[in-house]
């Protein structure tokens, strides 16, 4: 009460007094914090009880009001003052000692006034960079600390500051001697005319130098206060999107890195050892929103979220810190993640012959990335997974043993597609898929087109011409195989209707669409089917839209991949294409085809997964996958496989299977019923469609049973006949697309 009264009283005086010289007032306020020390006896006495925090907002505002006054760059009498007194390094003092109690957050207020409000420079001056650094150095020392709010907004002051003026961030460095003694920047300047083999040992070890404003800043981005960890990270973030060579000194010199990643780490084995692929998949994290509820009952709970969410927070933060960073800055983060956390980290328990620690360590590296939007961390991740092969111009950067075990996890991810457990199958993937779906061309590349990009597979490459000697004559002739293949071919051309081979050329484009998208759904008897084709019910139609919408997207997604247009086979000839002897279809799509061989064996959930792989790859604008999986008419050599042979062996297998399953339409409709979701009483009168003649509840039970034991079947003939649907809508949009821009280009030659 008495404080307010002598505040009020002060004013009145100050109204009524005549106005006195800036100066002055500045100097009396000053005396008046620091009379304030030598009149009161009591150090327990907080500072909001005195008139301290009054004295020196008014100390502020006299500084701005000066500027104000004085040209640009003239340095009034109140500043000089304030730089030969060192008040700066009184208050530092007064702050550190937080003597009255409190006395620390008022000068965490002052100095960010001073910094972010006076537009002069003054960080180059002594008596202002040294208490300066000083005053960083204790901030974030205390956790959950009274003052966390007015230490974070002093330091992201600091670094705005910094981001106007980078070249004064050796200001904040301190190189860390022998035995952890810390030299400070004013000591270093003085003793700038070091020996040189002084110079040469530091530049051997930078990370001997430290950044306080790094450290200070990721000690509060940690505060259980989710707005000081935000805006510690902005900070963070405003130091690495400085020009190169203060980035450079906070990236690489110091220790930024190396805490980053004990951070990512620790988090991460903070998680549970075993999580569920689903709940990990559901999480939308953002560091910065995390809105996240955890009341009790709420649906969207699991156990160990908490933990996930800051682990995912924490890596989207390093995400955004590469984004944010110069080029060669995030370049060295992402190396350092990649290096001290998925080589070091991750590789251990994804490796783990435990099925629920490699499963949940998949889920999270499908989910990372997913997240993932740098390009250099991506190009990292990408790496970790499917390393560089020897003869890649952009190999990494490491030791052979690096090398071996990202071998060792790409061959282990190939065997777990077709892992005994469905779980870690799915899971594994998704991550393929998900690896497929990036923008970014290095995995279809070393996955898939690598092995295609000579045409190994054409019956007419020159590696499959075997060359014969009869007499005096050389007669060149193909190896056994293709006459049936060709025969084949032309007995396509025959299923067409008689009128639309009387429509113009068969090699014309119009015709070759309509057979590509014939081949597809003709592929399965209408026996096996079902639905009909002229059913309202077929969902050609809506895969049609959906292939429409999905090649523009994929299209705009590859348009930077700098990839060879569709009709550049028309102008190049197999023959004219490299030797190759023996025809290399990759691991991956070995274990593509060989899961597609297997749809009607496979649970639904895999053949889902299968099917979305095979459509993404059948959708890209490359030719060899285009002639591979959209093509049906491609000519092959024998044992080379397409994803139409493959699904014509499944078509021969369900014809064989059909007459081992008694009433198998009606079981096939029922299934499909069960599938979309339909009621069993609407399912009912096409099911009972299929036994006319029987009567009575145990015959409908007997055919339930008799359902459910051909289920996997019934579903696989069901995923098959979808997926060939599928591929004809995506057949029909990318060969009307070759044709539409063939005919603007005034040709339209056959593929």
């Amino acid at each position: 009460m008495f404080n307010k009264l002598s505040n009020i009283l002060q004013h009145a005086v100050e109204a009524l007094a005549p106005d006195t010289p800036i100066h002055e007032d500045f100097v009396y306020h000053w005396k008046s914090v620091t009379n304030f020390y030598i009149e009161n006896t009591d150090d327990k006495t907080p500072v909001t009880d005195c008139n301290i925090p009054s004295h020196l907002k008014q100390m502020v505002q006299l500084l701005l009001q000066e500027e104000e006054q004085r040209d640009a760059g003239d340095t009034g009498p109140c500043m000089e003052y304030l730089l030969q007194h060192k008040i700066l390094e009184t208050l530092y003092t007064l702050g550190k000692a937080d003597c009255p109690p409190g006395m620390k957050q008022q000068v965490l207020v002052f100095f960010k006034h001073i910094l972010g409000r006076v537009k002069q420079p003054l960080l180059p001056h002594i008596n202002v960079h040294r208490p300066v650094a000083k005053l960083v150095q204790i901030c974030g020392e205390v956790r959950a600390g009274p003052t966390e709010t007015e230490e974070v907004q002093f330091l992201c002051t600091v670094c705005a500051r910094l981001k106007r003026e980078p070249h004064l961030i050796h200001f904040f460095l301190s190189n860390c001697g022998a035995g952890g003694n810390t030299i400070q920047p004013s000591q270093n300047a003085a003793s700038a005319s070091s020996s040189s083999a002084a110079d040469h040992s530091q530049k051997t070890d930078t990370k001997n130098e430290r950044n306080d404003l790094v450290d200070s800043l990721l000690n509060l981005s940690k505060s259980e206060d989710s707005r000081v960890a935000v805006k510690a990270c902005e900070g963070l973030l405003l130091l690495v999107s400085m020009p190169y060579q203060a980035a450079r000194a906070t990236v690489e010199d110091t220790q930024l890195c190396p805490l980053l990643t004990s951070r990512l780490t620790s988090l991460f084995t903070s998680m549970p050892a075993s999580l569920d692929p689903s709940d990990v998949e559901s999480l939308t994290v953002k560091w910065g929103l995390d809105s996240h509820g955890y009341a009790y009952g709420d649906v969207g709970n699991f156990t160990g979220k908490r933990s996930v969410v800051s682990f995912l927070s924490w890596f989207d933060y390093c995400d955004t810190l590469i984004m944010e960073a110069h080029q060669s800055c995030g370049d060295y983060i992402a190396r350092s993640i990649s290096t001290n956390f998925f080589r070091t980290t991750l590789i251990g328990p994804i490796m783990q012959a435990d099925e629920k620690a490699a499963l949940t360590t998949t889920a999270i590296l499908t989910k990372l990335l997913t997240m993932v939007r740098s390009k250099q961390l991506l190009r990292e991740v990408i790496d970790f997974i499917i390393p560089p092969t020897p003869t890649d111009d952009d190999q990494v950067a490491g030791g052979e043993e690096t090398k071996q075990v990202d071998n060792k996890l790409l061959l282990r991810l190939f065997e777990r597609c077709d892992h005994i457990s469905d779980e870690i199958s799915i899971v594994t993937l998704r991550l393929f898929e998900t690896l497929l779906s990036k923008s970014n061309q290095i995995p279809l590349q070393r996955l898939v087109i690598d092995y295609l990009r000579k045409r190994g597979y054409h019956a007419k490459n020159p590696g499959n011409i075997v060359v014969q000697a009869e007499s005096e004559e050389l007669e060149w002739d193909l190896e056994p195989g293709l006459d049936q293949q060709a025969s084949r071919k032309s007995s396509m051309t025959e299923q067409l209707p008689l009128s639309e081979l009387k429509d113009g050329d068969s090699d014309s484009p119009k015709m070759m669409i309509q057979r590509a998208v014939h081949s597809f759904l003709s592929v399965l008897p209408d026996s096996a089917k079902s639905s009909q084709v002229q059913d309202d019910d077929s969902g050609y139609d809506s895969y049609l839209r959906e292939a429409h919408r999905s090649y523009k997207d994929i299209c705009n997604l590859c348009k930077d991949f700098e990839w060879p247009d569709v009709k550049s086979l028309k102008s190049e000839t197999p023959e004219r294409c490299p030797v190759v002897s023996e025809y290399d279809e990759g691991p991956f799509l070995t274990m593509l085809f060989g899961k597609i061989s297997r749809l009607l064996s496979q649970p639904y959930a895999v053949n889902l997964v299968v099917t979305s792989i095979a459509s993404r790859l059948t959708l890209l604008p490359h030719p060899n996958t285009h002639e591979l999986f959209a093509d049906p008419l491609t000519p092959l050599r024998p044992k080379a496989r397409s994803l139409f042979t493959v699904i014509q062996l499944l078509a021969e297998q369900v014809i064989q299977r059909i007459v081992h399953v008694n009433n198998f339409k009606s079981k096939l409709i029922t299934a499909r019923r069960n599938l979309t979701g339909l009621s069993d009483d609407e399912s009912t009168p096409a099911r009972s469609k299929g036994f006319h003649g029987s009567s009575g509840p145990g015959s409908m039970t007997s055919q339930m049973s008799d359902t459910n034991d051909h289920k996997t079947f019934l579903e696989g003939a069901i995923v098959l006949e979808e997926f060939c649907k599928e591929l004809a809508a995506i057949a029909f949009v990318k060969h009307h697309s070759d044709a539409t821009s063939s005919s603007s280009d005034n040709s339209a030659p056959s593929l």
